[in-house]
């Protein structure tokens, strides 16, 4: 994806609607008139490059393009939405946005929010599991808000769960109340496949993974920090989930930090992002296709 992407889709009224319109998530079939069954046709609404749908006969009756769709009640012009969406996809920051689009700082943020909403909804509308038989699977805990040298005003400390596969890179990551094993059993249960060997630190909250009601059952590897980052007999490490971990801490700091309130959206977009947007072609194209299964238009 390159600058050339702006002038072909983002250049005019016109030509944002259009892109909308072939990735299905806006309305391109007109609808019949609800006074004389008529179909409706295109016209300038009057108001800048507005195009909106109106019957021939009875021209108070009128529907926008929007109607229906994730975009009804906004009141952004169609290209900057489509700007917005290729900055986002190349995670321009909020402020750099501003200056690129002339839109006002809230409005970017809340975009911004609205995309990471339809990353949540994917999240929960398409559940995995990873792992496998065999597959070793590393799982850790982290503190992703807190106070830096335990100064500055009170934040409400966040820990997160996370776990990831060596073998073929998938992960996910959690929101949790503490780290006990009440909290942390069933999320292991739910989230890795049966048979997996499940790798941790010494933390006492995993001792019973491997009696775990799964079949096949899980194994359960150990290594103690205080000694070793690889355990020598068993080879168990947890070096991968570290970098993830530090992967996703590093894309809050680009963005100069996450609000508390966001931080379980932008949790689920950097989980969405390791599975459908590894290239920023990949991730707007899957979140306008994920966007078009929420919404579906006609």
């Amino acid at each position: 994806m390159d600058t050339s992407f702006l002038y072909n889709f983002a250049s005019s009224e016109e030509s944002a609607i259009q892109f909308l319109q072939d990735r299905q998530v806006l309305r391109r079939t007109p609808p019949n008139c609800p006074t004389c069954a008529r179909q409706m046709t295109v016209v300038k609404s009057g108001h800048g490059e507005e195009r909106i749908f109106r019957c021939p006969s009875h021209k108070g009756n009128k529907v926008f393009f929007s109607k229906d769709s994730y975009w009804e009640k906004s009141k952004v012009p169609y290209k900057r939405l489509v700007e917005l969406l290729y900055f986002w996809s190349l995670k321009i920051p909020v402020h750099t946005c501003v200056t690129l689009t002339t839109l006002d700082k809230t409005t970017v943020i809340q975009w911004f929010q609205y995309f990471r909403d339809i990353c949540s909804n994917w999240l929960i509308t398409n559940p995995y599991q990873i792992g496998g038989p065999g597959l070793k699977v590393e799982i850790d805990e982290s503190l992703v808000a807190k106070r830096k040298y335990n100064r500055g005003h009170h934040v409400e400390q966040r820990w997160v769960f996370g776990a990831t596969c060596r073998q073929t890179g998938e992960s996910f990551l959690q929101l949790i109340p503490d780290k006990t094993a009440n909290t942390l059993l069933p999320i292991i249960r739910t989230r890795i496949a049966p048979g997996s060997i499940i790798h941790s630190d010494g933390n006492p909250s995993y001792n019973n993974i491997a009696h775990l009601p799964v079949v096949p059952p899980f194994r359960h590897l150990v290594v103690i920090h205080d000694h070793n980052f690889v355990d020598p007999q068993t080879g168990a490490c947890t070096n991968r989930v570290e970098c993830m971990w530090k992967n996703c801490k590093q894309s809050f700091k680009q963005m100069c930090g996450v609000q508390n309130s966001t931080l379980e959206s932008h949790l689920d977009e950097f989980m969405w992002r390791q599975i459908n947007g590894r290239t920023p072609d990949e991730t707007l194209n899957n979140l306008l296709q994920h966007l078009s299964q929420w919404y579906p238009v006609q």
